[in-house]
């Protein structure tokens, strides 16, 4: 009966199912994401809204999840712990944000419009979403999946703080102190030669 395999992603699949919609996800942020005009006494215009002014938040909640994977790929026990939840609530945190934004395009040009004329209260507005946002709705997705795939893999994931901590100890003296080269210099040997291939 074949065995199942100990992870479900390796960390170079693991930085491709993160990285790639997080970085399509940051390029749709340059997109319109809702448009509309907005109606007052004084004034009348279309307004476009990109994804960057629409949802500030989500280009800093993937900067987190970048810095949350390499805490994943290269810290100790605790560290991946803690990058696991980080990257998880990140990701899900820029899926709600755009998910709104989809959800509610009027409210995102009106208050579009209110922050441009330096307004405390939105006008009246009409709005539709773009096909960018539902993209990036899609983006935001994968990338949430994609993390939730990659925290439940790192519980199998060796850091790299193990591969310097791994090798032989320094030789310790008569009564447990740790030898350096030092030491062997001062005592008139050649610390270099200690590990030399003998001569046959």
């Amino acid at each position: 009966m074949p065995t199942r395999p100990s992870r479900v992603l390796d960390k170079k699949r693991a930085a491709l199912v993160v990285l790639v919609p997080a970085a399509l996800l940051l390029g749709l942020t340059t997109r319109p994401w809702a448009s509309g005009e907005s109606r007052d006494v004084l004034s009348q215009a279309f307004t476009e809204v990109t994804g960057g002014a629409a949802a500030p938040g989500v280009v800093g909640l993937l900067a987190v999840c970048a810095v949350a994977l390499l805490g994943l790929m290269t810290g100790g026990r605790v560290i991946r712990a803690v990058s696991a939840a980080v990257i998880v609530l990140a990701s899900l945190g820029a899926l709600a944000m755009t998910l709104l934004v989809a959800l509610r395009p009027v409210a995102t040009v009106a208050e579009a419009v209110a922050r441009q004329l330096a307004r405390t209260t939105a006008p009246a507005a009409t709005g539709s979403s773009t096909v960018w946002v539902w993209l990036a709705v899609v983006a935001a997705a994968l990338l949430a999946v994609g993390a939730v795939l990659t925290a439940v893999s790192s519980r199998s994931w060796a850091g790299l703080s193990g591969r310097y901590e791994r090798g032989d100890k320094p030789a310790g003296g008569p009564r447990g102190q740790v030898r350096t080269p030092w030491d062997e210099l001062s005592e008139g040997r050649d610390p270099t030669l200690r590990d030399a291939p003998e001569e046959t």
